[in-house]
């Protein structure tokens, strides 16, 4: 067991997927995330560690900083909740938990598997194998950090949530994420879903080539780049991951990020999907298309049949992520509750009060507003 920087020898020699990344500078290609990569190395596994240490940029991304994951983020959700005498109460609370949260520096973590994207996946066959030795070699080495794992949820993680919950990690919940089981392959129950059905139509007669990530010219990243920009930047929130033209070439030629797109019959490029897996859960942290189109050409409908299907087809369970909440349940979204598992026995006595309130916040207020507004 050990960690490996990035310009560390030992990490040549390692022809993971993960060990490519680390090496790569990965976080190089996100503009808006600052952190330092290295790779932990199991021997059977390789994950790459995400180390902050406070104060990087105010707003790093949420992906390496719980302080906008838990304050910057909850901000900008305010503003899309449906009930604006709702969003005005919950204005002080979040005001006050990021107060709470900077004085805590909750920033200064390190993130096991930590893949920079929304939603981290973990090998089926690792179940927590070793993590005795591995808390107590990072308490060790990171005396003043929390240290954790991100994107785990029941569903999936139920044996990890569990391993880690006994050697007293604290569950700190995230988000609620939508799971479309296609286990069952073309008789996966969410097919079976009128809207399902629908989006398979619009696809079929939509009249666009699906293409594959090889088959794109280098200069056709920034067109992709500037999709996802549309989707997650413009539309959703600043806050996302800034990823580069650079940076999604770079996963593609890699192999551990997929890309499929949409093209019209003109030769241009409408729509873009990114998949990341394991061998057993697929995920999109890349999803993009032409907002300035009109909504009946149904392009995110388009990309969510082609995620689905190739669930389906591997025999996976897609993990869809968060948003969008009322279109992946009209197509069989199973909610989950997301959570972070972070040890924090360490530490002085106010970051961990301050970490067991913000966890205790969540889980009385947080996990049930999500599920009462399925958000």
């Amino acid at each position: 067991m050990r960690l490996l920087a990035a310009d560390d020898p030992p990490l040549a020699q390692l022809d993971s997927a993960a060990a490519r990344y680390v090496r790569e500078h990965a976080e190089r290609g996100i503009g808006n995330l600052v952190c330092e990569l290295q790779l932990l190395d199991l021997g059977q596994w390789q994950m790459p560690v995400s180390i902050n240490h406070g104060g990087e940029r105010a707003d790093n991304c949420y992906v390496v900083s719980p302080l906008t994951a838990y304050s910057g983020y909850a901000r900008d959700e305010l503003q899309r909740l449906p009930s604006r005498l709702l969003a005005h109460l919950l204005k002080p609370l979040v005001a006050g938990v990021e107060y709470l949260l900077r004085s805590a520096h909750i920033d200064r973590i390190v993130q096991v598997n930590n893949w920079l994207l929304s939603t981290n996946l973990y090998p089926s066959d690792w179940q927590g194998q070793g993590l005795d030795e591995l808390t107590v070699q990072l308490r060790q080495r990171f005396p003043s950090h929390a240290f954790g794992f991100r994107s785990l949820n029941p569903a999936s993680n139920d044996v990890l949530l569990k391993r880690l919950d006994a050697l007293g990690y604290l569950a700190v919940p995230s988000r609620q994420v939508y799971l479309f089981d296609g286990c069952e392959g073309a008789d996966s129950a969410y097919l079976r879903h009128h809207n399902c059905r629908l989006d398979a139509t619009l696809l079929r007669r939509s009249g666009y080539r699906i293409e594959t990530g090889e088959s794109l010219a280098h200069r056709e990243f920034e067109r992709i780049e500037a999709l996802y920009n549309l989707l997650y930047l413009d539309k959703y929130s600043a806050l996302n991951p800034h990823y580069s033209a650079a940076w999604l070439e770079q996963g593609q030629r890699d192999g551990w990020l997929e890309l499929r797109v949409l093209r019209a019959d003109c030769g241009r490029i409408d729509g873009v999907v990114g998949w990341f897996a394991s061998d057993t859960v697929l995920s999109a942290p890349i999803v993009g298309y032409d907002t300035a189109l009109p909504q009946r050409a149904g392009l995110y409908r388009q990309l969510t049949r082609l995620c689905l299907e190739e669930a389906a087809t591997r025999r996976m369970r897609l993990n869809f992520s968060s948003g969008a909440a009322h279109f992946k349940r009209l197509r069989g979204g199973q909610p989950q509750i997301e959570y972070s598992m972070l040890h924090i026995a360490h530490l002085p006595l106010r970051q961990r009060l301050v970490w067991r309130t913000l966890a205790a916040l969540l889980q009385g207020l947080g996990v049930p507003l999500m599920r009462k507004l399925k958000l």
